[in-house]
């Protein structure tokens, strides 16, 4: 049975590593890659969508509101390539975006499928097409990391055997599901279902929330999971100690100055908390801004405090997973 242990706990031996991804090997100029990136997942996104449109997309007609003001085509295209600049800045690989983009584009759908009637498949076409618009360019224009490959090279990164487990993946991504199952179906018995009434004109159906189980709620977010546990989980637990851990080995509180001492308790944690720290915020931010956006704009009769509160929910629903996949992660026999 493992002991639990600080995060922040830090090996005096840590010595900076290679980096985790290797060159790319796209020819392309470095100030064009993120501009053919945006332009072709603009383009892959709307071919796709328009291919799909006769497989189950249809009954978004009755939902969906036109889009006629300027500033609400800008802010849709707007945020489109601040999310890809998110993942092209974060050195995130296509497997990251991909998560990432399954996490932040799940609740707009999952609105619409349990309180405005849209049929499932709806919903799985939808995240279909937004995931792979997002990964395939990603995974033309940059090679994946070390960390989502079935065997990476020795060194590369850490816990190499523990990322490779099946069963671990299995637990961490049921756990993530069940998180999120317990915070939605929380709010379907609470506070939820009379927050919609009030600032959802044009509901269809509120049994989703009143007849749901929590077994039920959480088996529909095992996609979810995950998403969730390759994009927190496995790159924070394949995180291996840099410069800054070495810097905080050596802090000491005896001589360190007010300005050391206040960075070192607000960011002295190892390197796999400040990696699973960062990607929750992203995840959180992403989520905020696609839902809340998407919500507002896109569905009829939804109203700004309507849109935001929404979004809030999963909001807090991230903070949790993340915050429960950095407790799973502490402990003896995982390497910081």
């Amino acid at each position: 049975m493992v002991k639990r242990k600080q995060m922040a706990a830090t090996s005096p031996q840590a010595v900076p590593v290679p980096p985790l991804r290797q060159p790319s090997d796209s020819k392309l100029p470095g100030l064009l890659r993120f501009p053919i990136l945006v332009l072709s997942s603009m383009i892959a996104s709307s071919a796709m969508y328009s291919l799909v449109s006769q497989l189950g997309t249809g009954d978004l007609a009755g939902v969906n509101k036109r889009r006629d003001e300027w500033w609400e085509i800008a802010a849709v295209l707007g945020w489109k390539a601040t999310e890809l600049g998110l993942g092209w800045w974060g050195e995130y690989d296509g497997w990251d975006l991909a998560s990432l983009t399954m996490l932040s584009h799940m609740p707009y759908l999952y609105l619409l499928t349990t309180f405005y009637a849209v049929r499932p498949t709806t919903l799985w076409i939808g995240l279909l097409v937004d995931v792979l618009s997002t990964y395939l360019p990603f995974s033309l224009l940059r090679d994946s990391s070390p960390i989502h490959r079935s065997e990476p090279s020795k060194g590369e990164v850490a816990n190499r055997s523990i990322l490779n487990d099946l069963n671990i993946m299995i637990y961490t991504s049921f756990l993530a599901a069940a998180v999120y199952g317990v915070v939605i179906y929380g709010s379907f018995r609470t506070w939820l279902p009379g927050f919609l009434i009030v600032h959802f004109e044009g509901l269809k159906d509120l049994s989703g929330a009143y007849e749901a189980a929590l077994p039920g709620v959480t088996v529909g977010f095992l996609v979810s999971g995950y998403a969730a546990q390759s994009f927190l989980f496995r790159p924070a637990l394949g995180a291996k100690p840099d410069a800054h851990d070495m810097q905080m080995a050596e802090f000491d509180a005896e001589t360190a100055t007010l300005g050391q001492t206040v960075w070192y308790n607000i960011w002295g944690y190892s390197k796999r908390s400040r990696t699973l720290i960062k990607r929750t915020a992203t995840l959180v931010l992403v989520s905020v801004m696609q839902t809340g956006l998407r919500t507002y704009i896109t569905i009829e009769g939804v109203e700004p405090v309507g849109a935001a509160g929404w979004a809030a929910m999963w909001a807090a629903a991230a903070t949790l997973v993340g915050t429960v996949l950095w407790w799973v992660g502490d402990v003896e026999g995982v390497s910081n």
